[in-house]
């Protein structure tokens, strides 16, 4: 009993020393980042999820962190899948490349299919994708890029990231004015803390039968200034466009697709050639 009621204190103690090298590194994030201009502001190109975040938009020269995994809290909730989490990095970083910046894509794994990007609306002339042979090298083209102010957004997967890499890629990402956008797993984001300043959870989601949108349960975990804690729920469309979700949205969307379907099996043969299944 005495052994059992040691090692509870000595979890205890570990959990509360966690939580306040937390909340020193979030107060000291708030410091390093409050001489920022608040009008330096990038808009996610949804104005659902900019009625969350601080001054209406993520601010020009901000680490961004997409963690897929975890409970969101939605009955609708579906088996994670990270490359659902990339998708959406990827579409904020195309509002990062205004004014004509490029977007460079961290491919350690070489997981980018150029069609999926095309069909977000990105451009494939400012889309640099860099394939690292090692975490070393991907580290060092992250830095460099971000350091540029021609780029407007990078956008990686990261599993491991210690304090010193997220501190130099924080920097990095101040210095050139552009967005620091990390893809990561739950576990890893838990035993490896970062410097991003936005921390979204991401959860695939299916509110109805509408087959041309992939919709998803967010929970903002962080957002210096901004409503951590508040939930949205998103989709995107067949187009690359935002969709924002109101209830009942899933009857009408199913019934439009029915509706849809039966014009066009009611038309004939030759006319229905072109139709993309």
């Amino acid at each position: 009993m005495i052994e059992k009621l040691a090692a509870k204190e000595r979890t205890d103690r570990h959990t509360t020393g966690r939580r306040s090298l937390d909340d020193l590194a979030r107060k000291i994030r708030s410091i390093e980042t409050s001489g920022r201009p608040t009008e330096a502001r990038i808009s996610s190109g949804s104005v659902a999820m900019d009625a969350l975040l601080p001054s209406g938009g993520y601010g020009a020269g901000t680490m961004i962190e997409w963690v897929h995994g975890g409970e969101v809290g939605s009955e609708h909730s579906m088996p994670v899948r990270g490359l659902g989490s990339l998708s959406l990095a990827m579409r904020v970083a195309i509002e990062g490349m205004a004014g004509g910046k490029y977007l460079v894509l961290v491919d350690r794994h070489r997981r980018f299919y150029a069609p999926g990007w095309i069909g977000l609306g990105g451009s494939p002339d400012r889309l640099i994708v860099l394939r690292p042979d090692c975490d070393a090298d991907a580290i060092w083209g992250m830095d460099q890029a971000l350091r540029n102010p021609s780029v407007g957004a990078v956008v990686a997967s990261m599993h491991r990231l210690d304090d010193r890499v997220a501190r130099r890629l924080q920097l990095a990402t101040e210095q050139g004015g552009g967005l620091g956008i990390f893809v990561r797993d739950a576990h890893a984001a838990r035993r490896y803390p970062s410097w991003a300043e936005v921390q979204w959870r991401v959860r695939p989601s299916m509110p109805s039968r509408d087959w041309q949108t992939r919709w998803f349960d967010l929970e903002l975990m962080r957002a210096g200034g901004g409503r951590s804690g508040s939930r949205l729920r998103i989709g995107l469309n067949a187009r690359g466009q935002w969709v924002e979700y109101s209830e009942g949205m899933g009857v009408s969307h199913e019934s439009a697709g029915a509706l849809h379907l039966a014009s066009e099996l009611a038309k004939p043969a030759r006319r229905r050639n072109g139709i993309a299944v």
